[in-house]
């Protein structure tokens, strides 16, 4: 049986991951993960009087947290903005923890990449990285479909992630770029279904308000190449009116377009396969239940209580993801005016704070 510490008290780790966590807890055929007492939190922000109306108890300091649950039977939920990630990490490790649930992504850019490595291997952390789309009941599915062939060979995937954003935009700055926002999940699902890959073009446009300019915030442009000759192309637009996660697959003799689900109310995404091409083609959306981020916390919580070790797949996807989130802002830098005042495009600019990486 495991306690709770999240570390971070902003959307994702109280809006998100607690919420998940408390609808778990309240399961019968979850009872058997948690040890009694509080779940504990802690935030670089006085967060006492909203972990007491949440059912938590407020760490005054990670030093503090350790003596609140003992850090050998705890999974630590890690849900600060990932620059400083490193810090943070090893300052866990120092204190005993190693079951380590990190949001999405990992780190910022790639040089954290092999220091996070590093430690995880010297000090025994048993790493997960976020991926809920990674446990979407609707990207099992089309996991499967690309697995069965039935369609023929996969030759190319689509993705278009909308939403306004433009209010949390101007309030936080715990994302860099369009990028960092939505392009985790997708890039993530794309190197599942089609394997590694390189970026071959990358673009960005800013977020206008009024007079307002918020650089590399508005809509990105992402195209890769992945090893099999696939094409994958992203676009994510944070200025959109509507909100869409929507997948495209085109097969040798058919196709297929899922939705993932919009946001953390709603827990149903949709899926049309289609045979051949053309109106003979036509077939209906079927709907599949889809709470993603419950599924992954829960799988995850097993298997740090079982023992069980299936993190390596998801820790891979997600260490490529921030080289190709890399990649991509550089290419999409080296195509912007050599005037534009705004910084280079290498990921986030705030430090440890109670932000949150996770969009839901």
């Amino acid at each position: 049986m495991l306690n709770t510490f999240i570390v971070g008290g902003g959307r994702a780790g109280l809006g998100l991951h607690w919420q998940v966590l408390r609808k778990l807890r309240d399961r019968p055929d979850t009872a058997d993960l948690w040890a009694p007492g509080q779940p504990v939190v802690w935030d670089v922000q006085d967060i006492s009087e909203r972990a007491r109306s949440e059912g938590l108890v407020a760490a005054r300091s990670l030093e503090h947290a350790a003596t609140l649950a003992d850090p050998a039977e705890t999974v630590v939920h890690l849900c600060t903005p990932p620059i400083g990630r490193f810090d943070v990490l090893r300052e866990l490790a120092d204190l005993g923890y190693t079951r380590i649930i990190v949001e999405k992504p990992m780190t910022v850019g790639v040089t954290g990449l092999d220091a996070i490595d590093t430690l995880a291997r010297v000090r025994g952390l048993r790493l997960r990285v976020v991926s809920p789309w990674l446990a979407s009941a609707l990207t099992h599915e089309l996991t499967a479909q690309v697995r069965r062939g039935s369609l023929g060979a996969l030759r190319s995937l689509s993705f278009t992630q909308s939403k306004p954003r433009w209010s949390r935009t101007l309030r936080s700055h715990d994302h860099g770029t369009a990028f960092d926002v939505e392009l985790p999940h997708s890039i993530g699902v794309a190197l599942r279904l089609a394997g590694d890959a390189r970026v071959v073009a990358a673009s960005v446009t800013d977020m206008r308000i009024g007079e307002q300019v918020i650089p590399r915030m508005g809509a990105a442009r992402l195209t890769l190449r992945h090893q099999g000759g696939v094409i994958t192309e992203f676009h994510s637009d944070l200025t959109s009116p509507i909100r869409e996660r929507r997948i495209g697959l085109r097969f040798d003799a058919g196709q297929a377009e899922g939705h993932y689900p919009i946001s953390d109310v709603d827990h149903h995404a949709s899926l049309t396969v289609q045979e051949g091409t053309g109106a003979a083609a036509a077939a209906a959306p079927r709907l599949l239940f889809d709470d993603a981020l419950t599924r992954y916390i829960e799988g995850a919580y097993r298997d740090y209580a079982t023992g069980a070790d299936r993190t390596s797949d998801d820790y891979a996807i997600a260490r490529r993801v921030v080289q190709l989130l890399q990649d991509a802002r550089l290419t999409a830098s080296a195509s912007l005016p050599e005037t534009d005042s705004a910084p280079p495009l290498t990921g986030a600019t705030t430090a440890l704070g109670n932000g949150a990486s996770h969009e839901g």
